[in-house]
């Protein structure tokens, strides 16, 4: 080795090293690059896996200058940065959303199953993605027999390792960043869903948004469109479809707010306007 590799070596960083050494992880980011609708299933948990070795290969190059534990030092922006020059990417100038998330959630996992290794399992092989219960949902609703409100939610205990879609890895990440808490609400949550009028206009935007985007085979379409989504889509499709939706809509028409502001009164309909 030359005087001159030597000195290019001394300026490499661990996550340098580490990718000059293994090309898994870059051959992954490029198929990231080159695919939408299957990378989030199929690629995540291998492109975790890699950035959970790499970070452990900085971890143990740099031990004796880290003075917290794990990953608490570790900058993700420097993380992502690597992981763009890999394979060229430059946001600015070809933006892709799916890709972009991709990186986003496997650095948080890769970064969770660091930090916690026996609640976190990644199956890189058949691309599936394991985390304790009590984790991955730590409130569960309860039913009550013979109560009025019916359910109520009490913390989960569960330590088994369960099955989870990758939008947990966002919402696991928050809570453990303090951004909400374990209950899943916040401020702006709270106020939100005090304001079914803002939600109701915000669906019908989004939604009629989504629908355009898909039609026109629009890669942004899969930062608006995730597992979580499609399960509440399919959920509120089953709703509009039941008998309890048509049931509030002939509430809405038959009944009113009565002159004192807290009751219900039956419409008049025979009342005709002038």
């Amino acid at each position: 080795m030359t005087k001159e590799e030597k000195k290019e070596v001394l300026k490499a960083t661990p996550f340098e090293t580490f990718t000059d050494k293994n090309g898994n992880l870059k051959r992954y980011l490029n198929l990231a690059l080159k695919n939408t609708r299957e990378i989030m299933k199929v690629l995540l948990p291998k492109i975790a896996v890699e950035i959970q070795k790499m970070i452990e290969f900085h971890i143990e190059k740099t031990k004796g200058n880290i003075q917290t534990d794990k990953t608490k030092i570790i900058n993700e922006k420097a993380i992502r940065e690597h992981i763009y020059n890999l394979v060229g990417y430059v946001a600015k100038e070809e933006k892709n959303g799916a890709f972009e998330t991709v990186v986003y959630r496997a650095i948080n996992l890769a970064k969770m199953k660091v930090d916690t290794p026996d609640q976190i399992e990644i199956d890189e092989k058949n691309s599936k993605i394991f985390m304790m219960s009590k984790v991955a949902t730590p409130m569960i609703e309860q039913k009550l027999k013979g109560q009025k409100g019916g359910t109520k939610k009490v913390p989960n205990l569960s330590t088994e390792l369960v099955e989870i879609n990758t939008g947990v890895i966002d919402v696991v990440n928050k809570i453990r960043s303090g951004k909400i808490t374990k209950g899943g609400t916040t401020k702006d949550a709270k106020m939100i869903a005090n304001n079914f009028k803002a939600i109701s206009k915000a669906f019908f935007v989004n939604f009629d948004k989504a629908i355009t985007l898909a039609n026109k085979k629009d890669v942004k379409f899969f930062d608006m469109v995730d597992e979580n989504v499609w399960q509440s889509l399919s959920n509120t499709f089953t709703l509009f479809n039941s008998k309890a939706y048509q049931d509030m809509r002939n509430f809405s028409e038959d009944y009113e707010v009565s002159i004192n502001g807290t009751d219900v009164i039956k419409k008049d309909k025979s009342k005709k306007i002038a």
